[in-house]
């Protein structure tokens, strides 16, 4: 009985986060929202926020586009977090958690997806027949089940698997648990590596450059090379705004077209 109500609480922190998803990818499946959200409903925030932020850098080059999923960090942050508060491990050991969960999450959703994609003619049905009570109903079911799905995987997760998780974890040898440790170590990179291969070019690279040799060389904190960036941003964007104001006007009788052309360019 006695992980009944954290088990409730974490089944109320994935139903938040999908909710989330449900209404407008409000960004509740980052792992550092949802860690946060964990933390606060099993009564430790700041641990919450610890492994949020750490299973952030390792979900980071991870997104969805075209409603492709490759993992459900959402859903395996959530546990990692539960995990990391409840066992009381490291935060290497909730990372180790997470990522077979996030696959989980992966398969169960595309199972709901087969059910919903099912439904798609009754809703085109109650259409054609102008059946808005019918159709809101339908709707209405269906975000229901959704949502009871994931409360359901939450609370089931952690009231039946909790001790099956400790007894793991305190089975795992101490030079495996060193490995995890080293790998945990290794993941942030990993994703920031993956976000990297979206974002880089020849442009951005000198910055990239300057924020690792404050880092680097001058033992400047994050924070530190955050600031510094939007400074940097601030006095770019000035930069621009300053030349796009010191650009002739097109003369009388010139032509349009090629107005048109230099300011898609210039964009």
């Amino acid at each position: 009985m006695t992980m009944i109500w954290p088990a409730f609480m974490v089944g109320i922190a994935l139903t938040i986060q999908k909710w989330g998803d449900w209404y407008g990818s409000l960004g509740f499946n980052r792992p550092m929202v949802a860690g946060t959200i964990v933390g606060i409903l099993l009564g430790h925030p700041a641990e919450g926020i610890t492994i949020g932020a750490a299973l952030e850098l390792v979900y980071l080059g991870s997104i969805s586009l075209g409603g492709v999923m490759p993992q459900d960090f959402g859903m395996g942050a959530v546990f990692g977090t539960a995990f990391g508060i409840l066992l009381s491990s490291k935060t290497s050991v909730a990372i180790a958690l997470s990522l077979p969960i996030s696959m989980l999450g992966t398969l169960v959703y595309q199972l709901f997806k087969i059910w919903a994609t099912a439904l798609v003619p009754r809703f085109e049905t109650h259409l054609k027949e102008h059946n808005i009570k019918k159709f809101n109903r339908l709707w209405q079911i269906q975000r229901a089940v959704y949502l009871l799905m994931w409360f359901l995987m939450g609370f089931i997760g952690i009231a039946a698997g909790t001790s099956a998780i400790k007894s793991l974890v305190n089975a795992i040898p101490k030079p495996v648990m060193s490995s995890l440790t080293v790998a945990a170590g290794m993941l942030p990179a990993v994703g920031i590596a993956l976000l990297m291969i979206t974002l880089w070019n020849n442009k951005l690279a000198p910055w990239f450059f300057l924020g690792f040799a404050i880092v680097s060389f001058f033992k400047g904190t994050m924070i530190e090379v955050a600031f510094i960036g939007v400074c940097i941003a601030v006095l770019v964007g000035i930069s621009d705004l300053s030349k796009n104001k010191q650009k002739p006007s097109t003369p009388e009788g010139g032509s349009s077209e090629s107005s048109v052309e230099e300011d898609f360019f210039n964009d």
